[in-house]
Formats: structure tokens, C-alpha cells, sequence
């Protein structure tokens, strides 16, 4: 499997890449100029502009799949918080699509969040509430114009939809589910092993699912 990880430097980006590598994948993680990361022997770095089709292109030339950790970067959750580039994923996302085309790659797995679009009712009230009181209010309104643009695209798709992220360890729990209940947290570890898990799976078996452990 060649997967290409996009947000590698991440939380979930990192865990990607970390946990691909452990299986023996052949990983390439891209990064933004900004961004610092200290990468596992053996896996290909690419630094660039993640709304560049062109270099989009050339980093997915010859992979299986991509999985993507992309995100708003926040400076904090309070309210009057202001994302770094409120139009990031706006731009990187139509860009991502096309270039997967071009390169020939028809599988996306991408992070999201418990609580964008449709799922939103399948969430704790205290979750909904503590989203909508904090700045991850203007990141979901973002996120869901992504999941748009992928759902749209006609690539092979999943959206995956965690609850609160953690840095606990991988369990190898998660699972996807209908619902979230209790405290809805997991740890970035256990999404990553998910999505990874997933891949390798000849198609997806839902466009956009829950998971949490």
C-alpha cells in the first residue's frame, strides 16, 4: 500500500503516518512550508502548498490511497478565536480532488468530526453545546463544505467523524457507530488505527460514519 498522508505533522496526521509505517506501508507525508515534523526512517517528505494542484499531482503520483488529517488551524477554542486561514480547507479541498484525478488516485479517507452535517443530532447535547459556545463552531461550518466537496467528487470516499480528540493510547476499540454517548472522546491513536484498518477494506463501506470506542 502507498498511501499518502496529507497533515502528517498533526495529531492525527502524525499517528497516520507513524502507524502506516509500522505496517510496512510505503507512506509519503505532506506537510505545509509551516509546519515542523520529525518523521519514522523510510517515509518520503514533501513540503508545499496543500491548495497547489500541481504539487498535489506530483505527491500523488503512484499511491493506493490518501488519507487526509487537514484542518483549521485554531489558536484556542474561545469564542473570539479566529482561525489561522478561515478559507484553508475551502481552497486545499477542490484542489485535492482534482489532483487526485489527474494523479489517477480514486480513494480518500479524510478526517472530520462527530457533529458535522447529518450527524449532528447523533452527538451529546453537551457536545452540540460546547461546540456551538466555542470557537469550533466556525472550524464545523468549514468542515462540512468539505465533506460537500469530497461527496460530490465521485471518488471512492469516507468522512470519519470522531468524537473529542485525545492523546491517549491506542486500544484498538474504535469502532464505528450510529451514536455517540458518554463523554464521546478518542484518542488520536485509535482514529488513526480506524482509518488505517478501513483501508484495507476494497471499498468503503459508508461515505461519512461516527467512531469513537
Amino acid at each position: 500500500m502507498r498511501l499518502v498522508v496529507l497533515g502528517a505533522s498533526g495529531g492525527c496526521g502524525m499517528e497516520l503516518v507513524v502507524q502506516a509505517a509500522e505496517r510496512g506501508w510505503d507512506v509519503v507525508a505532506v506537510t505545509r512550508p509551516s509546519s515542523k515534523v520529525s518523521l519514522p526512517a523510510g517515509v518520503t517528505h514533501l513540503s508545499g502548498d496543500l491548495c497547489d494542484p500541481a504539487f498535489l499531482t506530483s505527491a500523488f503520483a503512484g499511491a493506493d490511497a490518501v488519507a487526509s488529517a487537514l484542518g483549521l488551524r485554531l489558536p484556542g477554542i474561545a469564542p473570539w478565536a479566529k482561525a489561522e486561514d478561515p478559507t484553508f480547507l475551502a481552497r486545499s479541498t477542490p484542489a485535492i480532488v482534482g489532483a487526485m484525478k489527474a494523479a489517477g488516485v480514486k480513494r480518500v479517507i479524510a478526517v472530520s468530526a462527530g457533529g458535522v452535517g447529518d450527524s449532528a443530532p447523533n452527538v451529546p447535547a453537551v457536545f452540540r453545546a460546547f461546540i456551538a459556545l466555542s470557537a469550533l463552531r466556525f472550524a464545523y461550518v468549514e468542515l462540512d463544505k468539505m465533506e460537500a466537496v469530497y461527496r460530490a467528487s465521485g471518488l471512492d470516499v469516507c468522512m470519519v467523524r470522531p468524537g473529542g480528540l485525545t492523546h491517549g493510547p491506542r486500544t484498538g476499540r474504535a469502532a464505528a457507530m450510529d451514536a455517540m454517548r458518554g463523554p464521546a472522546s478518542i484518542s488520536r491513536a485509535d482514529v488513526a488505527c480506524w482509518m488505517l484498518d478501513e483501508l484495507r477494506a476494497p471499498v468503503f463501506s459508508k461515505v461519512s460514519t461516527l467512531i469513537g470506542v
